[in-house]
């Protein structure tokens, strides 16, 4: 019986000894106590890995160029949610367009992702079409105007034409943050893409000037709700951009 109680003794001492280590352990590095004794434990750790966007796709064109099929006519769409949305595929029956679009996406992650999206695909031009959510008072004019810069550079050093575009202007229910003006910040952007597509010689769509109402802002007969098109509205984008986008690859 008294070994008994010594091996209680023991027993108990132990736990709270593992208790501490447990409490210490979350207070230093958070997360689960019990989950970092097993990984100690048996070695084995959970660590997951999110997919990237497109790998599949991604990986099928890179077997075709590997076996020397490399599309002269491909054209790769980088872009947010209207990008994703967009029926490319019908809009521009005559190339081979890939649709690189994320939604949600601000230009730092679509930057992140222009070599496994668009250089390592080999296409022969690729647009560049941000969106209006990147209009954010935490978020400088020139990270917008330095992200297009790169893009293009990059895309030039690769022997892939950049096509540039204006961004469609948000309805106006969008058209302001408190007194932080998106409209007014949007068409400063616009300008400054006219101007260094002007400068640099480079194709450039300009959605904002095809869609935009006299007021400069997405009209509601074209949206689904203040920042995304509906069917007109993609019809009136396509009408704009099949023209610079069919003389970039030389299609008639």
């Amino acid at each position: 019986m008294h070994n008994f109680w010594k091996l209680v003794l023991i027993g108990s001492i132990l736990v709270n000894l593992l208790a501490i280590w447990g409490f210490f352990h979350y207070i230093r590095y958070g997360g689960s106590p019990l989950g970092e004794l097993k990984r100690r434990l048996t070695g084995a750790s959970n660590q997951s890995v999110p997919k990237l966007s497109y790998a599949d796709e991604n990986k099928q064109i890179l077997g075709e160029i590997a076996q020397g099929k490399s599309d002269p006519l491909r054209v790769v769409f980088m872009g947010a949610s209207i990008t994703n949305r967009w029926d490319l595929k019908k809009d521009f029956p005559k190339v081979h367009m890939v649709n690189r679009g994320v939604g949600g996406q601000l230009v730092p992650a679509m930057l992140s992702r222009f070599k496994r999206d668009a250089i390592d695909l080999k296409p022969k031009a690729v647009v560049i079409k941000f969106c209006s959510i990147n209009i954010r008072p935490n978020l400088p004019l020139s990270v917008l105007e330095d992200g297009m810069t790169m893009m293009t550079q990059l895309a030039q050093a690769n022997n892939i034409v950049p096509i540039m575009s204006t961004i469609i202007p948000a309805a106006k229910p969008e058209a302001h943050i408190g007194n932080f003006s998106i409209a007014d910040t949007l068409t400063a952007f616009n300008n400054w893409i006219r101007q260094f597509a002007a400068e640099n010689n480079l194709p450039v769509i300009d959605f904002a000037a095809a869609i935009q109402d006299d007021k400069g802002f997405l009209p509601r007969d074209c949206s689904v709700d203040p920042v995304h098109v509906n069917e007109k509205g993609y019809r009136i984008l396509a009408e704009a951009a099949r023209p610079v986008i069919y003389k970039v690859t030389g299609v008639q």
